[in-house]
């Protein structure tokens, strides 16, 4: 059985930004400084490869 849970205005906005982001906020969220790549790349195996 279907529930719904969002209005009509909650679903024109799901999925989209309250206010158009800043490029230094997009960086911020988007980018990978150098700890957590560094973090990422220790995390590396043939099993988590992809293709």
């Amino acid at each position: 059985m279907p529930v719904e849970y969002l209005s009509v205005e909650q679903e024109a906005r799901y999925g989209r930004f309250a206010t158009e982001p800043l490029p230094g906020e997009l960086e911020q969220f988007f980018r990978l400084d150098t700890k957590a790549l560094g973090l990422a790349r220790a995390k590396r195996r043939p099993a988590t490869r992809l293709g």
